[in-house]
């Protein structure tokens, strides 16, 4: 968790159409994602799939390696959640 003297929360919507993924990325701080509709699937480097529903929320964890995909037929909408040090980017690009 953020260490500083300040913190900032964080609150993001984001939508994936069927097919679409985030860029392969790691976080500084815990991330949640809450699904409002259809099926989000994170993959975290070396751990099996983990795959949301709408009304379910996934903890991504801080300093390792994922990307999100919405395998579905139907759009997918996330609610993401974070606190981070001001000024602190949402994620940084991982290399493969």
């Amino acid at each position: 968790m953020p260490k500083g003297e300040k913190q900032q929360v964080r609150v993001i919507v984001a939508t994936l159409k069927p097919g679409e993924t985030t860029p392969f990325h790691s976080h500084r701080f815990p991330v949640t994602v809450y699904v409002l509709e259809g099926t989000f699937t994170l993959e975290i480097e070396g751990r099996a799939p983990i795959t949301a529903k709408g009304g379910q929320a996934i903890v991504e964890p801080p300093h390792v390696r994922m990307t999100g995909y919405n395998r579905g037929t139907d759009a997918m909408r996330v609610v993401i959640f974070y606190v981070s040090d001001p000024d602190t980017p949402f994620l940084d690009v991982a290399r493969h």
